[in-house]
């Protein structure tokens, strides 16, 4: 029993710090000290707190330039998945830990079907913000999950755990689009990530998926989060490796205010 708690709590501290991704690790450790007595999902709802309130922006892209960019890339690798190239509103694309992340959005707003997960309330309820258009009902699962689902039908937000297994998820999508949550898990918790988003993915669909790369990688790259990470790294066999095939290095996507760090995209397929 102590030993499936523990696993519990380390499932939570992932979801938790894969939601509030990559702040800076000095600010991160002065900013919420740590102890065996501080209950984590408040000390995010208070980082929440703070943005929402004005704060620092941390971890956030608001660039919209740098938007549409990744826009761009998930409809080029999509093209051959669209009935016709006006229509897209039969793709439904996954979307783990993506905090208030307005890609999200902006993907319904093209036309795409949305499912995005989050433990953050606070992170998800910033997300359906973003859509001024229509209304939300809200249930709740036996396990305490939240899902919003929008009136549109084509847009579903959880509020829980990324790792639980959800049997209704299973072979729903064609894309997902994971912004940096690979590269916030330390090295033993990215298999059971892969395996979810294994799970989730239809036969032949796309993760289009974004890391950091740091210059001196071979010097840091066991330090983290964020951790520099290269194609290996993904595709080790743990990792995507035994599920998907490595289509395409992008290289840099578009800039970030990180020092010696460029955010990289990878473009993977289900086998």
């Amino acid at each position: 029993r102590n030993i499936m708690q523990t696993v519990s709590v380390r499932f939570k501290h992932l979801g938790l710090l894969t939601s509030s991704l990559f702040l800076q690790t000095a600010a991160f450790s002065s900013r919420f000290p740590y102890s065996s007595s501080t209950p984590l999902r408040m000390g995010w709802a208070d980082t929440w707190d703070d943005i929402l309130q004005g704060g620092s922006q941390r971890w956030k892209i608001t660039c919209e330039e740098s938007h549409q960019k990744v826009i761009s890339h998930l409809d080029s690798f999509l093209e051959d998945k669209k009935n016709n190239p006006n229509q897209v509103s039969t793709l439904s694309v996954f979307c783990p830990l993506a905090g208030d992340d307005p890609i999200v959005h902006l993907l319904w707003k093209r036309g795409y079907s949305v499912t995005s997960i989050d433990l953050v309330p606070q992170a998800v309820a910033q997300m359906r913000n973003h859509f001024k258009e229509g209304s939300w009902m809200s249930e709740e699962q036996d396990d305490g999950t939240i899902i919003w689902k929008h009136d549109s039908g084509r847009a579903t937000l959880y509020v829980g755990d990324a790792l639980v297994s959800r049997p209704e998820l299973v072979n729903k999508f064609d894309a997902v689009y994971d912004k940096d949550s690979f590269g916030a898990l330390q090295k033993d918790m990215r298999a059971g990530f892969c395996k979810r988003l294994s799970e989730y993915t239809k036969k032949g669909g796309t993760i289009y998926i974004e890391v950091k790369l740091k210059e001196n990688h071979h010097e840091v790259k066991h330090i983290g989060p964020p951790f520099s990470l290269k194609k290996e790294d993904l595709m080790a066999e743990e990792n995507f490796g035994s599920a998907f095939e490595h289509v395409k290095e992008l290289g840099s996507v578009y800039d970030i205010p990180i020092p010696s760090a460029m955010q990289t995209g990878h473009v993977l397929r289900k086998k």
